[in-house]
């Protein structure tokens, strides 16, 4: 049915039985306006209601203080000139309301979001709302501390806790929007809600208008959809017991690398009709000619085969499948990817894709990537980071980003078109695997977010989870309220992540690498103690630009102990030539602040020196050194007295090498050599991010391999 809005008497009776109180009665003759309006006391308020008008204000459809009969007729008439001037040809009635008492406007509303069901939104109302656009989403049942942080994002929650005024009833203005979120999550028919404005006072509020837009009841998947059997079937995925490769081929061919990408595996079985034997292995031409049914199918063949095969296999006992081919949904084809969803249902089979790069995971063995490993980053070594992308090319990049900087990772994912495993459920099982500490996830579509947010929140109270997302942007169908108007996807988007605890970060367009350094901090540092952060440089500039990111970051700029000052003065003292011992001591005034530079004839003994001083300084908690190793007196030996010192630093150690010469390149590859990472820019946002994390979940979540000495 199409949306259309209920009427006031229908609205007050839904929204009365929770607890959510409208002004006013709803007549349709004079006489009715005249006996409402003695009873509920002069002055009032008319207004028009009629489901063909959004903005009343705008079609001259509210009158405001009518203060007796006379005036009330008089309004009465003008209402009804006014609605016909406008074209308007259906009205339900005039709403006659007693004047309130002036307070702050707010709005409280809701919609029905396809993605993440009901999503209650609150802030600044009124006339301008729209102009103002000052509100924050939340999604499904709302807590009162998930509103209370809606509201402390708006302008709104400032005045209502008194900014330049008294302090307002926020406590009823937040009960009253735990309210809206549970009617509209026990109601999903209900498309829009509209209380706009709720006048908030000292002490109660008045709602003096309502709009509730009716409709198609509207589902959207939850966590509860996710099956203990689908579960087992990923697990099964990431690590089979037996693969078989539909599509096997010689090598040059997508077949023939996804074949030797699979071959650190114990039993493979290709399947090639065309050849007995393929890059030294036995090949076979069916499933049935196979010594046992693989848990676990790769297919790289055209898409009708695909659905061919993949149901053989699941009727032979298959437990799951990689579709890396193309050619379903994405290309038109709906019906064939219809066709493996219901098959993936009927067996209980769950499938990665298709139309993806598949999986890497370095814990067991398997990938499927059909990149030659010769044009690509690939990470074979097996860490604590777990990467989930609905876009190939994108995971691939962060890949690249992770091998170039010689981090460990422990399982990866391109997820293709989702139709059977998507995001969610892959990430509920990477937050069950123990190995897996940090997960990070790149995100474009998304069909299911309320099944995210709640997985998610379980989830994210246990291990970071990072997320990114592209195609924020885009148009907006027509609204029947204000609230809707303002539901943007992102705006539900960013309240899913807030909700569930990800740390969101929306500068992956501009720059990939804050991911990058965001899970190489994490995953090679010590955990931090706090955020108190040392800065020294060789080379004034980047001192002063590194100084100026961390305070705007939010960080602190360490405060030296007094002793650690002096040690850093008597270290520099040799090297500042003044004409008197008198001026020297003056000169020495501003050495050993924070941040410190050690200047351009600085060589490696002053730099390690430095370096081990601050590491003492019990008032630091993150040393960040920006080198510029082209300066004259640095040595070809300071990479290895680096890794010597870093031993010795219990806390976070960022080493920033400045340029991009082949000698500081050279410089970066001894010290990856050494399992000592560094770090291009950006870097302070993604150690502050890092930070935020290890103060969250107060824990290491360094790679074991960081702990060794190569």
């Amino acid at each position: 049915m199409e949306p259309t809005q209920l009427g006031f008497e229908q609205s007050r009776t839904l929204l009365d039985a929770y607890d959510i109180p409208v002004l006013g009665r709803m007549i349709r003759t004079l006489e009715q306006a005249g006996q409402a309006a003695k009873e509920l006391g002069f002055p009032v308020a008319m207004k028009t209601v009629s489901s063909q008008i959004i903005h009343k204000t705008d079609l001259g459809c509210v009158l405001l203080g009518r203060k007796d009969l006379a005036e009330l007729e008089a309004g009465y008439a003008e209402l009804m000139d006014n609605v016909q001037a406008a074209g308007v040809t259906e009205i339900d009635g005039i709403l006659i309301q007693p004047m309130v008492k002036p307070g702050l406007e707010v709005l409280i509303g809701a919609t029905q979001d396809p993605s993440f069901g009901p999503m209650t939104m609150i802030g600044s109302g009124g006339r301008f709302v729209e102009l103002l656009a000052d509100v924050a989403p939340g999604i499904g049942i709302l807590e009162e501390n998930e509103v209370r942080a809606m509201l402390d994002r708006t302008h709104a929650g400032r005045i209502l806790d008194g900014f330049r005024g008294p302090a307002l009833d926020k406590a009823a203005v937040i009960r009253l929007a735990m309210n809206v979120s549970r009617f509209m999550a026990e109601h999903p028919e209900i498309h829009e809600l509209d209380l706009n404005p709720v006048i908030v006072y000292e002490e109660g509020f008045a709602i003096v208008d309502a709009r509730l837009i009716a409709g198609d009841p509207v589902h959207y998947p939850r966590q509860t959809d996710v099956s203990p059997q689908k579960m087992a079937s990923l697990r099964t995925i990431f690590s089979p017991a037996s693969v078989v490769l539909y599509g096997a081929s010689n090598t040059g061919t997508v077949g023939g690398i996804v074949l030797k990408n699979l071959r650190r595996l114990g039993r493979l079985y290709p399947i090639n009709p065309r050849t007995e034997a393929l890059q030294g292995m036995r090949c076979y031409p069916n499933l049935e000619s196979l010594p046992e049914v693989p848990e676990v199918a790769v297919f790289v063949v055209n898409s009708e085969t695909v659905v061919r095969e993949f149901e053989k296999f699941c009727r032979a006992g298959g437990k799951g499948a990689i579709i890396i081919s193309d050619g379903f949904a994405e290309s038109g084809r709906r019906e064939l990817e219809e066709r493996l969803r219901k098959l993936s249902l009927q067996y209980g089979v769950s499938y990665i894709g298709p139309n993806c790069l598949g999986i890497i995971d370095n814990f067991s063995g398997v990938n499927t990537m059909f990149i030659p490993p010769h044009r690509t980053g690939i990470i074979r070594e097996p860490g604590g980071i777990g990467i989930i992308s609905q876009s190939g090319g994108i995971g691939m990049e962060l890949m690249e980003m992770l091998e170039a900087d010689r981090v460990g990772m422990g399982k990866w994912v391109s997820c293709g078109n989702s139709s059977s495993v998507g995001v969610a459920e892959i990430l509920a099982h990477m937050g069950q695997d123990q190995r897996i500490e940090v997960i990070a996830i790149y995100l474009e579509g998304l069909s299911e977010g309320l099944k995210l947010m709640e997985i998610g929140r379980q989830v994210a109270a246990q291990k970071p989870v990072l997320i990114i997302k592209g195609g924020s942007g885009g148009g907006k169908e027509a609204t029947m309220s204000h609230t809707a108007s303002l539901a943007g996807s992102h705006e539900a988007f960013r309240a899913c992540c807030s909700q569930a605890g990800f740390y969101l970060i929306e500068d992956l367009t501009e720059d990939p690498k804050i991911m990058v350094n965001v899970l190489s901090i994490l995953t090679t540092q010590p955990k931090a103690r706090g955020k108190r952060t040392a800065v020294v440089s060789v080379g004034g500039g980047a001192a002063v630009l590194l100084a100026d990111q961390i305070t705007a970051e939010g960080m602190e700029l360490a405060q030296f102990t007094p002793q650690t000052r002096r040690r850093l003065q008597d270290l520099l003292r040799e090297n500042i030539k003044a004409t008197s011992p008198d001026d020297l001591e003056q000169m020495l005034v501003n050495v050993g602040n924070n941040p410190l530079d050690l200047l351009g004839n600085c060589d490696d003994r002053r730099l390690i020196r430095a370096l081990e001083i601050i590491a003492d300084d019990e008032d630091t908690d993150v040393i960040v050194a920006a080198i510029y190793l082209q300066v004259p007196y640095l040595s070809e030996y300071l990479a290895e007295r680096l890794v010597e010192l870093r031993r010795s630093i219990d806390k976070p150690f960022i080493v920033s090498p400045r340029g991009l010469c082949t000698h500081v390149t050279r410089f970066r590859e001894s010290l990856y050599a050494k399992r000592f990472h560094t770090y291009t820019v950006p870097m302070v946002k993604p150690l502050s991010i890092a930070l935020d994390i290890w103060d969250r979940y107060d824990r290491n979540f360094m790679n074991e391999a960081e702990l060794r000495e190569d």
